[in-house]
């Protein structure tokens, strides 16, 4: 029963995740102006999450309309990573 407790946390704090991976695309995606407080500080906190796969952006402009495969790889690694953490602590 504790397992399920921390399993339900964990995928919570992985949908929060999820949700502001999804900001930052958007952001990124319609050249959000990186001089906006709100926009600074959705950067800041999700480029810690992002920063092991920078490599993959390594050709997109720093500024402007760009698409982040870093995010978008985020984005469908973090929901695989919930359902494989559910499937192995769920049978135990």
């Amino acid at each position: 029963m504790k397992n399920r407790h921390i399993l339900t946390a964990i995928t919570i704090v992985l949908g929060m995740t999820e949700g502001v991976l999804i900001a930052r695309l958007v952001l990124r995606l319609f050249a959000a102006r990186p001089d906006n407080p709100v926009v600074q500080a959705l950067y800041a906190v999700t480029q810690p999450v992002i920063a092991p796969l920078q490599a993959l952006d390594a050709g997109q402009p720093q500024y402007g309309a760009s698409l982040e495969y870093a995010t978008l790889v985020l984005l469908f690694v973090l929901p695989l990573i919930t359902a494989l953490m559910w499937r192995w602590i769920g049978h135990r």
